[in-house]
């Protein structure tokens, strides 16, 4: 399981589902609420299709190969969830490594998309899925490329013999985490993937069979997150209403001097793009930031590979739409409040690696409320989660911060700790050498007439940090002038 994802490479944690009853129009509708995944094994890099009530899971883990039982590492698993009934089907394990071939060591990173593929592999049938994975003959991880497997069922599958796109080096991870979209609902295929030669970037390629593609180009970084130049990512999804590109991009893995010397594999937050289609490959538009999922807003230490619910051509018009859903593969429970750098660093290890649920909203989290706490002893002062274990109860909300950097606001803020306790906001990424949660959001640099701006102060005493209006800090130290924020 060494190879499949540079970033991020193994996962596990106990299945658990439970159930909410929304209210709409009067009347009640069940929503699929918590993780998916497979019991006691890793779980990432999720591949799902939304038709009706039912939502269809391929994503990665661990499993025996039945073509070779000695070998328990990468395999493919499915599971569909119907999201009235919650009857489910799986986890099954449904793809795993062919002995002797190029995909001997390694087989991961699945994306489903549904068409008519006609004989794609000379036997005369007609198939509905396919399945475009990542693999290797490379012990070492290495030399990764994309191949194909045909299905009429999304569990019996039988695999293309050669890779549709070849790794680009023998020496470097390769290619891989491919995105899919059918244009025409048959065999028309657009594929859009990572490519390490050279440098991280994405490359587009497009299929009129499924299996032979030509490359278009490389996909715009313009507009992506400055803080992440070379981003990693998990899934692309066209807006059929709107004409527009999303992406979930990863954000990077902490620096293990950080977090006690653990080594993270899992990043601590994904990032969520949108962009006009014509702008995809020439930067004409650039990238729209929409939401980050992070420590900050979510708690989890690690958050990585995320991936869409969307139509079975890779729309991402279905059900709840304009809400975008995706799953992105977690490290759960959270640490705890007062966890160690290593403990904290300890609770992303692979075996509580589960796919969990998240979404965005449009226009629901331009302003995020500033919002200091306390418990005695630590305050915490912050725009999202709080561990609530901690004995944190609200002092005030400061003032407001923006979610993206926009109207002006374009000066980020990081959330950070020190040592087991001591939480902290700062203008550096590096959080001046300790662990960094995330982002708290964005906030003005100077002053704007009418807008009635707050000044906003970093403030200490001890092993204590907090965020005063006033550069007295109260009498205690003031340590950094952080920017202005919204009432």
């Amino acid at each position: 399981m060494k190879a499949v994802r540079k970033r991020a490479l193994y996962a596990a944690m106990i299945l658990v589902l439970f159930s909410a009853v929304l209210i709409l129009d009067g009347c009640a509708q069940f929503v699929l609420r918590g993780p998916v995944g497979n019991t006691g094994q890793y779980n990432y890099s999720p591949s799902i299709i939304e038709t009706g009530n039912v939502r269809q899971f391929w994503w990665c883990s661990q499993g025996r190969n039945p073509s070779n039982p000695s070998q328990d590492t990468d395999a493919i698993y499915y599971e569909s969830v119907n999201e009235t009934t919650f009857a489910t089907v799986g986890p099954i394990l449904v793809l795993a490594e062919t002995p002797g071939t190029w995909d001997l060591a390694y087989t991961c990173n699945p994306k489903v998309i549904e068409g008519v593929f006609t004989n794609p592999l000379g036997d005369g049938q007609t198939y509905t899925y396919a399945m475009y994975y990542v693999a290797t003959a490379s012990g070492n991880g290495i030399n990764n490329s994309i191949g194909v497997a045909f299905s009429n069922d999304g569990i019996k599958w039988k695999k293309y013999p050669q890779p549709v796109i070849p790794s680009t080096s023998a020496t470097t991870y390769g290619v891989g985490q491919p995105s899919l979209y059918n244009s025409d609902h048959k065999s028309a295929i657009s594929m859009f993937y990572e490519d390490t030669y050279q440098g991280e970037h994405h490359v587009a390629a497009v299929s009129t069979d499924g299996v032979h593609f030509t490359v278009q180009g490389t996909l715009t970084t313009k507009g992506l997150d400055p803080d992440d130049p070379q981003p990693t990512w998990g899934d692309m999804s066209y807006d059929s209403v709107t004409g527009e590109w999303y992406a979930l991009y990863c954000l990077p893995v902490r620096d293990p001097s950080t977090t006690g010397n653990v080594v993270e594999r899992g990043g601590w937050g994904v990032e969520l793009f949108k962009i006009p289609k014509d702008s995809l490959l020439t930067g004409s538009s650039p990238w729209q930031q929409l939401v980050i999922k992070d420590t900050v807003a979510m708690g989890y230490e690690s958050i990585f590979i995320a991936g869409f619910v969307h139509d079975p051509y890779g729309n991402i018009n279905v059900a709840a739409y304009p809400e975008v859903d995706f799953y992105a593969s977690v490290s759960n429970p959270a640490p705890g409040w007062n966890a160690t750098p290593a403990e904290a660093g300890n609770s992303a290890r692979i075996e509580t690696w589960i796919l969990m649920p998240m979404k965005w909203i449009p226009a629901t989290d331009f302003l995020l409320p500033f919002t200091q706490y306390y418990n005695g002893s630590q305050h915490q002062v912050t725009s999202g989660w709080i561990n609530l274990d901690g004995g944190f109860t609200e002092q005030q909300v400061i003032g407001h911060i923006y979610a993206n950097p926009l109207h002006g606001a374009t000066v980020p803020l990081y959330g950070c700790k020190a040592g087991k306790a001591d939480y902290f906001v700062s203008l550096d990424l590096g959080c001046e050498g300790q662990r960094i949660l995330g982002k708290e959001g964005y906030v003005y640099s100077k002053q704007v007439s009418g807008l009635n701006l707050i000044p906003t102060y970093r403030c200490s005493e001890g092993q204590d940090h907090f965020v005063s209006t006033s550069a007295s800090c109260g009498g205690k130290s003031m340590d950094e002038f952080l920017g202005y924020i919204a009432p």
